[in-house]
């Protein structure tokens, strides 16, 4: 056993020589092989470098092979793939870069609200100056589905210009008794007695596309170099205790409008659909501001293009107010 246990001393000049001459082909595209045999016998221990001349490729795994009387033993050294290069920190800086933007910038997700305009006379939904177009407000909704942004940083997530894609959904609920006609380039509403109507909703749907100046208050530092990644691995960020705001314009796009009536007839429920424009203004210019802390969101966009196309009918302005409910 004592001399077996002089095998490392042994063993460290000859596993050198085999490194210095791996190393000294580094260069080239191959590299040759060499086992260290041990033989024990009545002569004592015997330990030995030999040369397989074999050659392998530059990126294979070195292998070193330990040769007794009936046993083989292979050591097989690779490269490391855990360890912070300067390649790998600049791509894990790139990704933490692109997280922290996604993190502080407050478009994408769910929207609803209220949907209504402003006639006039000033008043939201109803007033003379707005004809029989009056609204029921609390039902008529606003929803949108913003599943795309991007964001252009200003030095630091601090501010930040961002634009994104969305799909609105707008819906007028009339609160009279009225039919909506339309006919040329006039747009307007019937009183009628009967039948009683159980829904009278105007529906636009529509791509929206926002332009936004973005400013967040909470503090998201970037790791300096690969020994502070090390140190935490798991770097990330959060928008707890973030307070931002936005505020810039929202253009929108309207490739579907329907006009939907429900009543009751001789005790049957009946549903009427019309396709009709209504002399709709098939685009929108919005203002937009948005406030929040964390991931609550409130905003209200004031539309700077009428509803109806010019002289179709009253000149009714757009508004919407409402907040997110799940951000991606």
């Amino acid at each position: 056993m004592k001399r077996l246990s002089l095998l490392p001393l042994l063993l460290a000049p000859m596993m050198a020589m085999a490194q210095q001459d791996s190393l000294a082909t580094d260069s080239a595209t191959v590299k040759k092989n060499h086992a260290i045999y041990v033989s024990a016998g009545s002569g004592g221990l015997k330990v030995g470098v030999e040369n397989t001349d074999t050659t392998r490729k530059k990126d294979e795994p070195d292998t070193l092979r330990l040769m007794t009387k009936r046993k083989e033993i292979r050591v097989i050294t690779t490269m490391r793939t855990d360890m912070d290069t300067t390649e790998r920190f600049e791509q894990r800086l790139k990704d933490l870069r692109q997280e922290r933007r996604n993190q502080f910038t407050h478009w994408a997700g769910l929207e609803l609200g209220v949907n209504t305009f402003i006639a006039p006379d000033g008043r939201i939904g109803d007033g003379p100056e707005s004809g029989p177009l009056q609204l029921n407000n609390g039902r008529s909704r606003f929803f949108a589905i913003n599943f795309m942004e991007q964001k252009v940083e200003f030095g630091s997530h601090h501010a930040g210009l961002f634009t994104g894609l969305g799909v609105e959904f707008t819906n007028y609920l009339f609160s009279e008794n009225n039919t909506l006609m339309a006919n040329g380039d006039s747009t307007w509403a019937v009183p009628m007695e009967t039948p009683v109507l159980d829904k009278n909703k105007l529906r636009q749907i529509g791509l929206r596309l926002p332009l936004m100046l973005e400013f967040n208050s909470k503090r998201a530092k970037l790791p300096a170099n690969a020994g502070e990644l090390a140190k935490n691995p798991g770097w990330y960020f959060s928008r707890k205790n973030n307070f931002h705001l936005a505020a810039g314009v929202v253009g929108s796009w309207y490739f579907d409008t329907m006009y939907k009536q429900k009543y009751r007839l001789d005790g049957d429920r009946v549903k009427q659909r019309s396709k009709d424009g209504y002399n709709l203004l098939p685009y929108r210019l919005a203002a937009r501001a948005q406030i929040g802390f964390g991931s609550l969101n409130l905003f209200a966009e004031y539309g700077l293009t009428p509803l109806f196309e010019e002289g179709a009918a009253p000149e009714l302005i757009p508004l919407n107010i409402g907040l997110t409910l799940v951000g991606f």
